[in-house]
């Protein structure tokens, strides 16, 4: 279910999970980019890592992703300048800059066969009610004596040379490849369900075994933990994705003023998300300040976290990777301050706040007082709705036959939603999916729904 271009194309199983009470110098919580970079990045560090994931490496957001390796993020410099500076800006850009080049080096020097390919990256927009947010964001690039292209085929845009595109998962399980060569150990299918500090160390509870560290890293794109409220700080979004048997051109493409994107494939194929894209989807984790939170937990603590890629995981999760590696290593690194976690900025977080007073409203609220007769539902499709009198998700299958859940989300209880195009539960509050039988597919509750014996 929700398999992606790059799942079809490309397979590594570890196969191994953990079964026995270990104890270790490094845990990185999350198998995805973020977390193997930062493994590759300590492979060779006095320090024994181990990496966790409840399900399969890269089988989330790095395996959803359409993969665009870029410095060029929508608009964000423009909101940066505005909200911080233009040195915040400044600083943004040379971070992610100098991830890119790190990822074309490692790429280079470990000989990974990834599908990586230098093209042009763009974004524009045809209304004029967008071409000012453009032309500011491109002043600003000038002003840093960034070079920048021009597409005349819309009404205003903004591109930049020699970005890339690869193959996420390519590129992932060569990582995983050569961290294991080097001592670090890699498990799937190990959730953790509970963290507990004891002294200097971190106890972490995983399939009823016990992991004891001295230093804690949480990648996984959304907290689990409720450490900090950073599911306050973030939001979470589906975006569809669609694969296309053609290619329209080499460069790739973002459109700012609504849903459509545009990546071509190495195979003369391309991905693209439209309102109507279906194919597969993924979650982007947008954080409310504008900055994703990549540092320590607090000042002075050795449990760090990696949150809000928005939607350019690809490439700062190199900085991430760098930038936590170089904390535990006790290293300089001139990006702390601009993702360290301790800060917020409320005038930035206005822009958000109508979506995240919505989402929250619709779970907490309106979700609760829905009562349509079950009579309307039909097949593959689910409501929720009062089932003698009590409040339930039901989901009718293809069959017909009528399958009832408890509606709550298990992060918050806000009240789910069904969406009949991708055949899934969605909790409007922070964005948990599960699919259409209750299973947790995206946090970050912990739980799947639980089934109910309710029936009209």
């Amino acid at each position: 279910m929700n398999q992606s271009y790059w799942q079809k194309t490309s397979k590594k199983k570890i196969g191994k999970k953990i079964e026995t009470d270990i104890a270790t110098d490094i845990v990185i919580i999350g198998g995805g980019l973020s977390g193997v970079a930062l493994a590759y990045q300590l492979k060779d560090s006095p320090y024994q890592v181990i990496v966790v994931d409840k399900d399969e490496l890269g089988s989330h957001t790095s395996g959803h992703t359409t993969a665009k390796v870029t410095t060029l993020h929508s608009t964000l410099y423009r909101d940066i300048t505005k909200h911080y500076d233009i040195h915040q800006a400044y600083l943004y850009y040379k971070s992610n800059q100098q991830a890119f080049d790190e990822i074309e080096n490692i790429i280079q020097k470990e000989n990974i066969a990834c599908d990586y390919q230098k093209n042009n990256s763009f974004i524009y927009t045809d209304d004029p009610n967008y071409v000012k947010d453009i032309q500011e964001q491109t002043d600003i690039f000038h002003s840093l004596r960034i070079e920048t292209i021009h597409d005349e085929n819309h009404l205003a845009s903004l591109g930049l040379k020699n970005q890339a595109i690869f193959h996420p998962l390519k590129y992932l399980y060569k990582l995983v490849d050569i961290c294991q060569k080097s001592g670090v150990s890699f498990y799937e299918h190990s959730e953790v369900t509970h963290i507990e500090r004891k002294d200097d160390s971190f106890i972490i509870d995983i399939n009823e075994h016990h992991i004891q560290c001295h230093y804690l890293v949480h990648a996984t794109r959304y907290p689990f933990i409720r450490k900090g409220l950073y599911f306050f700080k973030l939001f979470q979004e589906k975006e569809y994705i669609d694969y296309i048997i053609e290619q329209n051109g080499k460069d790739s493409y973002l459109c700012v003023d609504q849903t459509k994107s545009y990546r071509p494939l190495i195979n003369d194929d391309s991905l693209q998300i439209t309102r109507d894209s279906k194919d597969w989807f993924a979650q982007d984790s947008t954080p409310i300040r504008g900055i994703p939170y990549i540092g320590r937990l607090s000042k002075y603590s050795n449990e760090f976290i990696i949150y809000g890629f928005q939607k350019w995981g690809m490439t700062l999760s190199q900085v991430a990777a760098r930038l936590i590696s170089d904390l535990i290593l006790d290293k300089e690194n001139p990006y702390e301050d601009l993702y360290a976690c301790h800060y917020f900025s409320m005038s930035f977080a206005k822009k958000y706040t109508n979506k995240v007073w919505k989402n929250t409203k619709k779970g907490m609220i309106m979700n609760r007082f829905q009562n349509d007769p079950l009579i309307t539902l039909e097949n593959q499709d689910g409501m929720v709705t009062k089932v003698n009198g009590k409040l339930t998700a039901v989901y009718k299958d293809k069959k017909g036959e009528l399958h009832y859940l408890t509606p709550y989300c298990p992060h918050l209880k806000c009240v789910v939603d069904f969406c009949k195009k991708d055949q899934t539960w969605t909790c409007p509050c922070h964005q948990s999916v599960y699919d259409a039988y209750g299973h947790l597919m995206e946090g970050p509750s912990l739980y799947s729904l639980k089934k109910t014996q309710d029936k009209s």
